[in-house]
C-alpha cells in the first residue's frame, strides 16, 4: 500500500505571498511619508510664528530684510523698478544691494501678495523645508534608508543654525541650496553628467540670486570638498569631478548676472571693498562653543541668561542630544567619514580664526579677503554631522534589528527638536508682536521727524538707530535721511559722513533741515540747509581722491565745493540760480540760469551710472557728472536759461540681464538636447 506523501510544515504560500506584499506596501509608503513627516515637522515649528499675532520676526529680519522687501513689493505693485532709491544715505543703488533678494526666484510670490513680518517668517518655513527636503534626498541617495534620511534631513533643516540664523534670511535662504547642490553634483557624477551638471548650475544660479555672498562662497567650498570625498572614492575620475564642480558655479554665475553685476559695481564702490579680512578677529568659533552641540542652553540662550561670545546669533550649534552620538557611530560608514571629516575638520579649523592659523591662509584668497565672522560657515558641519547621525542610525539598526527602533529614534528626535528649537527658543522668533515692538516707535518717527521735514530736504541721525522702529524706518515712511543699514554703504558717502562728525556745516550740503543730537535725543532744526540743487560760488580743484577726503574737514559748502582737477570752469557765475522742477526717485529735472559756463551741484549721492542732459532753444546736449564733494553729483552746464534732466540708469543691468537670459535659454536647449525620455518598445 503506497504511503501518504507528508505534509509540509510551514507557512502557506498564499500567506507568504500576503506578507511579502505586506512588507511591499510599507516600504512603497515611506517616498510618500518621508517628506510628509518633514512638511508637519517644519509646519509645526514655524507655525505659530506664521500665524500668531503675538509673534514677531527679530533683529535684522525687521531692521532690514522685512522692510526692503516691503518697500520693493510696493514698488512693483505700483509699476516701478526701483533701480535708485533716494531714501537711505542720501540716494542708494537699491537692487544692485544683493541682500534686496530682487531678482531670487522664491521671493516672487511674496514680492506680489505683499510682505508682511508674518509673511517673511513664511519665507523662513519655506527655506526650512526646502533645506530639510535637500538633506533628505542627499541622505536617502547615500544610505539608501528612509528614516535615516528623514533624520539627516531635520537635522539640518531645523538644526541651530537655521534657528540661530532666523533674523538673517539671506543666510538662510542661501543654505538652503547647499544641499541640493551636492546632490545634484553627485547625480552627475553617477550618470547624465551633462544633464545634472546644468540642474546644479541652475540650482547655483538660483542660490546666487539670494544675495548673501559669505554663505553662496561657503556653499561652493561644501561642493569642492564634496568633490574631493568623491575622488578619494574613485581616483582615476578626479578630472571628471573637478569639470563637474567648476561648471556648475560658473554656469550659476552666468544664469544670476542680472544680481551680480550690478552687485559688483555696488560692492567695488562700497565700504566692502575696504574689508579684510586678516585684520578682522570677530565672529570665530571658541572651543567652548561646541559644548552647545550637546548642551542648548550652554550659553544661556534658552534660560535667557546669555553669557557666549557678543553676536548671540552665531553660537547655537544645538541639533538634537543624539546628533553627536549617532554621528560618532555613523563614522563606521567609510564613505560618509571620509566625506564627513573633509567637510567638519577644515571648515571648524578655519572657523576659528587667526589663533588657529588656517583662517590666516584662506582669508588671503580671492573671495575669502573681504568676507569676515567666520563662524557662518557652521551650516558645512551641521550638514556632515546630519549626515553621519543619519548613517549612525543605519549602523544602529543593523547592530540591534528591531522594526521599531529607527521610528523611536526619529520619534524622540522630532520631540527634542521641537521643544528645543521652537517651543522654547528665543532665536527662533520674538513673543511679542510687531506692534508692540516697533508700532510707537514709527509713531514717534511721523510725529518728530516727517511731518515736519520740507520737500526736498533730510533728517540726519545716527547710524543703527532703533529709536524710530526698524533701523530701515525710513523706507516705510519714505523719508530722506543721511543714514542708512546695510553692509555697502558706499565709501566716498562713507567718507563725507565720517567728516561731518567733526564739520557739522556739511550737513547743509547734504539739505539737511532736521538732526537728531545722538546725546540728548533730541531732534533740532536747521533753518539755512543749501537748496538740493545750487550753485557753489568758489571750485577748489582737488588732484585725487584723498585729497578731497582730507579737504571736507575744512569744507564751508555754503562758499566752496570741492570738483576735480580740470574741471572746465573758468569763473563760477555768483547770480546763477537754480531750481528742482521735477523730483522721483533716480530722476531730477532742473531749471537753471547763469551768465557763464558754471558747475551745478545736487546734494545727491555720487555713483556711476547717474547721467545729464541739457534741454535748450538751441537743442539738447549730454553732459558729464562729476564728483563734487567727494560724494555729492556735480554737472558744468553751459551759460544760458535750460532744462537739465539727471537720471540714473544701472551700468550693468542691461548687459548683466542680457547674459542672464542667454544662459537660461542655453541650458533649457542643452536641457531638451541631453534629457532624452525613455519610451517602452514596442513588442514584436
Amino acid at each position: 500500500m503506497p504511503k501518504a506523501p507528508k505534509k509540509k510544515i510551514g507557512v502557506s504560500p498564499a500567506r507568504v505571498d500576503r506578507n511579502l506584499q505586506s512588507k511591499i506596501k510599507t516600504v512603497d509608503r515611506w517616498p510618500v511619508i518621508a517628506p510628509l513627516v518633514i512638511l508637519a515637522m517644519t509646519l509645526v515649528c514655524y507655525g505659530t510664528a506664521m500665524t500668531s499675532d503675538g509673534t514677531s520676526i527679530l533683529w535684522d529680519a525687521a531692521d532690514y530684510y522685512q522692510v526692503v522687501q516691503h518697500y520693493f513689493s510696493q514698488e512693483i505693485h505700483a509699476g516701478r523698478i526701483p533701480f535708485w532709491s533716494p531714501y537711505p544715505w542720501s540716494g542708494y543703488p537699491f537692487i544692485a544691494d544683493p541682500q534686496v533678494g530682487a531678482w531670487y526666484p522664491l521671493n516672487w510670490p511674496f514680492f506680489l501678495i505683499g510682505v508682511s513680518p508674518h509673511a517673511l517668517v513664511t519665507e523662513h518655513w519655506l527655506h526650512s523645508f526646502l533645506a530639510c527636503l535637500g538633506a533628505y534626498f542627499l541622505a536617502w541617495r547615500l544610505l539608501r534608508h528612509r528614516q535615516a534620511a528623514v533624520l539627516a534631513g531635520l537635522c539640518y533643516g531645523l538644526s541651530g543654525f537655521y534657528m540661530g540664523h532666523s533674523a538673517l534670511t539671506t543666510i538662510i535662504q542661501v543654505a538652503a541650496w547647499m544641499p541640493w547642490l551636492l546632490l545634484l553634483f553627485d547625480l552627475a557624477w553617477e550618470s547624465h553628467a551633462m544633464r545634472y551638471t546644468i540642474l546644479g548650475g541652475l540650482a547655483a544660479g538660483t542660490m546666487i540670486l539670494a544675495g548673501h555672498f559669505q554663505t553662496i562662497l561657503y556653499s561652493f567650498l561644501a561642493l569642492g570638498l564634496f568633490a574631493v570625498a568623491r575622488i578619494s572614492m574613485e581616483p582615476r575620475r578626479w578630472l571628471q569631478a573637478f569639470g563637474i564642480a567648476l561648471a556648475i558655479p560658473v554656469i550659476g554665475t552666468c544664469i544670476s548676472a542680472i544680481g551680480t553685476g550690478p552687485g559688483l559695481e555696488l560692492a567695488v564702490n562700497s565700504v566692502r571693498a575696504g574689508v579684510m579680512a586678516v585684520t578682522h578677529s570677530e565672529g570665530v568659533i571658541p572651543i567652548a562653543a561646541l559644548a552647545t552641540l550637546v548642551d542648548p542652553d550652554f550659553y544661556g540662550v534658552l534660560s535667557g541668561n546669555y553669557h557666549g561670545p557678543v553676536d548671540i546669533t552665531e553660537f547655537y550649534f544645538y541639533s538634537g542630544i543624539l546628533l553627536v552620538p549617532l554621528a560618532i557611530f555613523g563614522l563606521r560608514d567609510r564613505r560618509l567619514r571620509i566625506m564627513g571629516l573633509l567637510l567638519i575638520v577644515p571648515t571648524i579649523w578655519y572657523a576659528m580664526g587667526q589663533s588657529a592659523g588656517l583662517y590666516l591662509l584662506i582669508a588671503r584668497l580671492p573671495g575669502f579677503s573681504s568676507i569676515r565672522a567666520p563662524v557662518n560657515i557652521w551650516f558645512l558641519p551641521t550638514l556632515a554631522l546630519a549626515l553621519l547621525a543619519g548613517a549612525g542610525l543605519v549602523a544602529l539598526t543593523r547592530k540591534w534589528p528591531v522594526h521599531w527602533l529607527p521610528l523611536a529614534v526619529l520619534a524622540f528626535f522630532c520631540a527634542d527638536l521641537f521643544y528645543h528649537q521652537s517651543a522654547t527658543n528665543p532665536l527662533a522668533y520674538s513673543r511679542q508682536s510687531y506692534d508692540e515692538l516697533y508700532g510707537s516707535k514709527e509713531e514717534l518717527f511721523r510725529q518728530a521727524v516727517v511731518n515736519g521735514l520740507p520737500p526736498l530736504t533730510r533728517f540726519d541721525g545716527i547710524e543703527f538707530l532703533a529709536s524710530f522702529g526698524p533701523m530701515s524706518h525710513f523706507l516705510d515712511q519714505r523719508t530722506e535721511v543721511t543714514y542708512g543699514y546695510g553692509p555697502l554703504k558706499l565709501a566716498r558717502y562713507s567718507d563725507f559722513v565720517l567728516a561731518m562728525m567733526s564739520n557739522p556745516a556739511l550737513r547743509k550740503d547734504l539739505n539737511v533741515s532736521r538732526w537728531l543730537d545722538g546725546r540728548t535725543g533730541d531732534v533740532h532744526i536747521l533753518a539755512d540747509p543749501l537748496p538740493r540743487a545750487n550753485f557753489p560760488k568758489e571750485l577748489v580743484a582737488v588732484k585725487t581722491e584723498e585729497e578731497s577726503r582730507r579737504r571736507l574737514a575744512s569744507l564751508d559748502p555754503t562758499r566752496q565745493a570741492l570738483v576735480p582737477e580740470g574741471t572746465n570752469v573758468i569763473t563760477q557765475d555768483p547770480r546763477a540760480t537754480a531750481d528742482v522742477a521735477e523730483f522721483t526717485p533716480g530722476h531730477y529735472r532742473i531749471r537753471y540760469q547763469c551768465a557763464t559756463p558754471s558747475l551745478l551741484r545736487v546734494g545727491n549721492a555720487y555713483f556711476p551710472g547717474w547721467t545729464a542732459r541739457r534741454t535748450a532753444k538751441t537743442g539738447a546736449q549730454d553732459l558729464p557728472v562729476l564728483p563734487v564733494d567727494h560724494a555729492l553729483l556735480g554737472v558744468v552746464v553751459p551759460a544760458g536759461n535750460g532744462d537739465l534732466a539727471l537720471d540714473y540708469h544701472s551700468t550693468y543691468f542691461v548687459p548683466a540681464a542680457l547674459t542672464s537670459l542667454v544662459s537660461l535659454l542655453v541650458c533649457a536647449g542643452l536641457l531638451g538636447l541631453f534629457w532624452r525620455p525613455r519610451f517602452p518598445q514596442a513588442n514584436q
